[in-house]
């Protein structure tokens, strides 16, 4: 497996990606479509966030993207490929993008996460910061945080 920046023109498989992550956690596959189908995957705004592709061979199975935010950095997104959760490709991607963000300059890293990441981050080192304000799904998610010491 490597990991490598993504280019703009990758939208459309993140956006598999994504979806096919969120219905492996048991959405409901109309919600989630709906869900995906506002986001916005085009090149222009791939652009503004830094992002990076996990790859398996030359087949992309997970990515994550990183806002920056001066010296804290939001952690938008990491979705795997559901065959490919479990085995590593998640912990990658996050450990590369939090060694990004820190040689960019920041010094914490933080994210909503998800219901069933929460053991996941709790691995990464991540602590719980406060509540989410409320989301689209009407529900108040966890704000995790990391601190990136040099």
């Amino acid at each position: 497996m490597t990991i490598r920046a993504a280019s703009g023109e990758e939208g459309g498989r993140l956006k598999e990606i994504a979806i096919a992550a969120k219905q492996f956690w048991g959405y409901e596959p109309d919600k989630v479509r709906e869900w995906a189908d506002r986001g916005d995957f085009s090149p222009a705004q791939l652009e503004k966030l830094t992002v990076f592709v996990a790859e398996a061979g030359e087949h992309a199975i997970g990515w994550c993207s990183l806002e920056p935010r001066g010296e804290l950095w939001w952690l938008a997104d990491l979705w795997i490929e559901p065959e490919w959760i479990g085995k590593g490709v998640g912990s990658r991607l996050f450990r590369h993008g939090a060694r990004h963000a820190q040689r960019e300059g920041a010094k914490r890293l933080e994210w909503e996460a998800e219901p069933n990441s929460i053991g996941f981050y709790a691995k990464m080192g991540a602590r719980y910061v406060r509540d989410s304000e409320l989301s689209e799904w009407g529900r108040t998610l966890s704000v995790m945080g990391v601190e990136l010491n040099g």
